[in-house]
């Protein structure tokens, strides 16, 4: 089948919200007592669920650093969010050649709303899903079959875009198609190894690979 509709994954993929993160996740520290952690520690989990990250530096209560991370959060992570080079262009371009677009990410859906807003982008993104709305976040495949359902899209014409081994694995789960992106947080090589169906080092390459896909299913 045709390659109709592209499911982005957001930090890494399409935006950079690490500054915000790294303030709201080192906030979440210090109200439990705990020391900071490096900006690059930090980043290094961008993309991954919390409850993933924290248990890596700290035994204090992840539901109490949650809750502490998502009042900093409020503040930091949609006003510090910059779009990655090449996304604006990409998004549009795919856009405009009949792509219908989506964002699955494990961020909550008040940040991606918030995101979506400040980037003008309700014209671009069909439908998206945070990781509040869903149970399980990725490498479950929850998040990408209820994005699927909102976006009324079919697994087998949908490619999924990310930049983390639970992006690869959450597609794989489904199944679904899947390009793995080099990210600005690293982590290239185990992307990788996870074995996406295709990668590429910039977003850019995206549009040419979709089009090559296009033109092999005619």
């Amino acid at each position: 089948m045709t390659v109709r509709n592209v499911v982005f994954d957001l930090d890494g993929t399409l935006i950079d919200s690490s500054d915000g993160v790294v303030e709201a996740v080192n906030y979440s520290l210090r109200k439990m007592g705990e020391a900071e952690q490096r900006p690059e520690v930090i980043k290094a989990f961008i993309g991954y669920p919390l409850s993933q990250m924290y248990p890596q530096f700290t035994r204090a209560p992840v539901r109490e650093l949650y809750r502490h991370f998502q009042q900093k959060a409020a503040e930091t992570v949609v006003s510090s969010t910059d779009i990655l080079p090449g996304v604006e262009l990409t998004l549009h371009r795919l856009k405009a050649t009949g792509f219908q677009l989506a964002i699955a990410s494990t961020k909550i859906r008040r940040h991606i709303d918030g995101i979506v807003e400040k980037f003008c982008w309700h014209d671009l993104i069909s439908a998206y899903s945070g990781g509040d709305e869903v149970e399980k976040v990725k490498p479950d495949p929850e998040i990408l079959l209820l994005t699927l359902r909102r976006m009324g899209a079919m697994p087998a014409e949908t490619i999924v875009v990310g930049d983390t081994v639970n992006d690869v694995l959450a597609a794989r789960a489904v199944p679904m198609k899947v390009v793995g992106i080099n990210s600005p947080y690293g982590g290239r090589e185990k992307v990788i190894d996870a074995g996406p169906d295709y990668f590429i080092d910039s977003i850019e390459e995206l549009v040419e690979l979709l089009d090559n896909l296009k033109k092999e299913a005619v």
